[in-house]
C-alpha cells in the first residue's frame, strides 16, 4: 500500500495533468489571453483577410440613427448621432472553442486587426475621425461585429421650395476610400436604417431611412467602387414657424387693408402704410437670414411675403391718390361730370352707399359757371341795386366788417343804399361759401367711396393670393 506522502504527491501530478489537458476549467482569463496572442502572431493589420486574393472581402454596413443634433439650413449641413453596425469575416482569427474551455467569442480592440476604410463621402468635418478605441467582437468562426457610435457632420442639399412644409432627403453616402470593388465588397447589412432608438426632435420628424446600395465607375478608375447610401427622410414641423412668422404676417396684411378704412380727415392713413411696409420688410429679413443662400427657388413664404409688400407698396400710391381727391375740393374744383357718373353713381351703387351720396351730393352742373344773385330790392325807393364784382370772398373772409359803410350819411337814402350793398355782397360772399362747401364735400364723397372700394378690391386680393400661394404645399402621405 502507499503511503500517505505517496497518495499526496499523486493527488498533485493528477491536478497538474489536469490544468495541463484542460486549461479552461480553472483560468479563463489567462485563456483568453492565451487565445488573444496566439491569434495575434504573425496577424498584419495592413493585410485583407482572404484566404485567395482575388476574392474580394465582403463587408456589410449598417446604422442606426439615434439623434438628428442640428440642421443647419444656411450652410446646408446636417449634423446626427449614429451607431454604425459593420460586420465581415476574418479567417486569420478563427479557432477551435473547444481547444480553449469553449470561449466562443472575445474582445479585441478595433487597432489591433484589419478594417475597412469606410468613409463618409458627404463627410465636411475638419479633420478625420478615429474609432480605435472601440472594441470588436471576434467570434470563434472568424466573423466579426463591430459596432461603435459616431456623431456625423455631412452635406445635405435643402430644397426650401416649400417652407415652412418642406420635406427635406439628407444622403449619406458610405464606401472604401482606396479598396475598389474587386477588394472590398461593401454591401448593406438591411434595407433601412434602424430607428427603434431614435430621439425625436422638436423641429424635424423622422419619416424613413432607407438604404441603396450603388456601384459608381470614376474617371480616375476602371474598376467599381461600391457604396452604400442612408437616406435620412425628414419633414419639417412648421407649427414653430406659422406661429412665429406667418401668423404675423397674415395680422400685417390685414392691418394694410384697414388702411383703406381709416378716414383721410386723421392724416394717418399714409402713415399706417409705411409702418406696415417697414414691419413686412423686417420679417421678410428674418425669413431670409433662415433660409439657405440660393437662386434655384423661392420659398413659399417668401412669396407671400414678396406678395404682400408688392400689394402694401400699390395701396399706399393708392392712398396717395385718394388724399389728394380729398382735398381736392378746397381749390374750388367742382367733381368732373364723369366722375359724378362713374363714381357717384355705378360704383357708389355697387358698394350700396347710394343713400349715402344721395344725402351729401349736389346736383350736377355741366355748366362751369354758376349764376349768383345780383341785386336785392331797394328798400326805399324800388330801385335795384348792381353787383359789385370788385369786392372778392377773400377779403371778406379776412375783414368781414371792413366793408360796412358806418360812417355818417347826410339823408336816409345814402345810409340805406350802403347798406343795401353791404348785404348785397355778404350775399354773394354766403353763395360763394356754400358752393365751396359743397365742392368740398363732393369731393370727399368721391374720395370715400373710392376708398371703400380699394377696401373691397385689395380684401379680394389679398384672399386670392393667400390662398393661392398657400394651396400650393405639398401632399403627403
Amino acid at each position: 500500500m502507499l503511503s500517505t506522502t505517496g497518495l499526496r504527491k499523486m493527488k498533485i501530478w493528477t491536478i497538474f495533468l489536469v490544468f495541463i489537458a484542460f486549461p479552461g476549467f480553472c483560468f479563463p482569463a489567462d485563456i483568453e489571453r492565451q487565445l488573444v496572442q496566439s491569434l495575434m502572431v504573425n496577424y498584419d493589420v495592413d493585410v485583407r483577410p482572404v484566404e485567395n486574393t482575388s476574392v474580394p472581402i465582403v463587408v456589410k454596413l449598417g446604422m442606426a440613427l439615434n439623434q438628428i443634433i442640428d440642421v443647419d439650413e444656411v450652410n446646408q449641413i446636417i449634423v446626427s448621432s449614429v451607431w454604425f453596425r459593420l460586420r465581415w469575416n476574418d479567417f486569420k482569427l478563427r479557432w477551435n472553442s473547444s481547444s480553449y474551455g469553449g470561449l466562443s467569442s472575445i474582445r479585441i480592440s478595433s487597432g489591433r486587426i484589419w478594417r475597412p476604410d469606410l468613409t463618409l463621402y458627404t463627410d465636411v468635418k475638419e479633420s478625420a475621425s478615429t474609432f480605435t478605441h472601440y472594441n470588436a467582437i471576434v467570434s470563434a468562426d472568424g466573423s466579426i461585429s463591430w459596432n461603435f457610435p459616431a456623431i456625423v457632420r455631412s452635406t445635405c442639399s435643402l430644397n426650401v421650395r416649400y417652407f415652412p412644409y418642406d420635406e427635406q432627403r439628407c444622403p449619406l453616402k458610405f464606401g472604401s476610400w482606396t479598396f475598389d470593388g474587386l477588394q472590398l465588397d461593401l454591401k448593406n447589412l438591411s434595407m433601412s436604417g434602424d430607428s427603434s432608438t431614435y430621439v425625436t426632435n422638436g423641429e424635424w420628424e423622422l419619416k424613413d431611412i432607407p438604404v441603396v446600395r450603388n456601384e459608381l465607375y470614376y474617371n480616375c478608375c476602371p474598376e467599381p467602387y461600391p457604396d452604400v447610401t442612408f437616406t435620412i427622410i425628414i419633414r419639417r414641423q412648421s407649427l414653430f414657424y406659422l406661429f412665429n412668422l406667418v401668423l404675423p404676417c397674415a395680422l400685417i396684411v390685414a392691418i394694410t387693408i384697414l388702411v383703406f378704412y381709416l378716414p383721410p380727415e386723421s392724416g394717418e392713413k399714409v402713415s399706417l402704410s409705411v409702418t406696415v411696409l417697414l414691419a413686412l420688410t423686417v420679417f421678410l429679413q428674418i425669413v431670409a437670414q433662415t433660409m439657405p443662400a440660393q437662386s434655384e427657388v423661392v420659398p413659399l413664404i417668401g412669396e407671400y411675403f414678396g406678395a404682400a409688400i408688392a400689394l402694401l407698396s400699390v395701396s399706399t400710391a393708392l392712398t396717395v391718390i385718394v388724399l389728394n381727391l380729398h382735398f381736392r375740393g378746397s381749390h374750388n374744383n367742382e367733381v368732373p361730370y364723369w366722375m359724378r357718373k362713374v363714381v357717384l353713381e355705378y360704383m357708389a351703387k355697387l358698394l350700396f352707399m347710394t343713400e349715402t351720396v344721395k344725402r351729401n351730393v349736389s346736383s350736377p352742373k355741366k355748366e362751369e359757371t354758376r349764376v349768383y344773385p345780383s341785386h336785392i330790392p331797394h328798400l326805399a325807393n324800388g330801385k335795384k341795386t348792381p353787383h359789385y364784382p370788385n369786392t372778392s370772398v377773400r377779403d371778406l373772409r379776412k375783414e368781414p366788417l371792413a366793408i360796412l359803410d358806418l360812417e355818417p350819411q347826410n339823408d336816409t337814402n345814402s345810409l340805406l343804399l350802403s347798406i343795401s350793398k353791404t348785404l348785397d355782397k355778404f350775399e354773394v360772399y354766403l353763395e360763394e361759401k356754400e358752393v365751396q362747401e359743397q365742392c368740398e364735400t363732393d369731393w370727399q364723397l368721391v374720395a370715400r367711396v373710392v376708398d371703400r372700394f380699394l377696401l373691397v378690391v385689395f380684401s379680394l386680393i389679398t384672399l386670392i393670393v393667400s390662398v393661392t400661394i398657400f394651396s400650393n404645399r405639398p401632399t403627403y402621405d
